[in-house]
């Protein structure tokens, strides 16, 4: 097993249901804070020249804290609420550690 495993999820937003999936994006974070510790990030990133599309990057501890993430129910709920906004659905991208460095990295103990 992987010592990290990592996802990408990039995704658009229909532009007039922005504010609502910044709403639904906020709760997701703050329910993942709250009650995931094998999430060592989860990270909202949004586009600047398109304020519509966003990509979440995702490092989880483990392949376990990855299946809890995926089986929470306010992570179920999310998916169901989010997915109506977006023009096409969200397609996660599962990615393996090729290299990598910095301050961050260094502290988890993967620099």
């Amino acid at each position: 097993m992987e010592k990290y495993a990592y996802v990408i999820i990039p995704f658009q937003v229909k532009e007039d249901k922005l504010d609502e999936a910044k709403q639904i994006i906020s709760k997701l974070i703050t329910n993942v804070k709250e009650k995931e510790p094998g999430i060592l990030l989860y990270q909202s990133l949004q586009l600047k020249k398109d304020p519509t599309s966003f990509i979440h990057y995702i490092v989880f501890s483990d392949d376990d804290a990855h299946l809890t993430h995926r089986s929470a129910p306010y992570v179920m709920d999310f998916v169901n609420k989010l997915y109506k906004l977006c023009p096409t659905e969200p397609f996660p991208l599962f990615l393996d550690n090729f290299e990598s460095c910095g301050v961050m990295l260094d502290q988890l103990g993967n620099g």
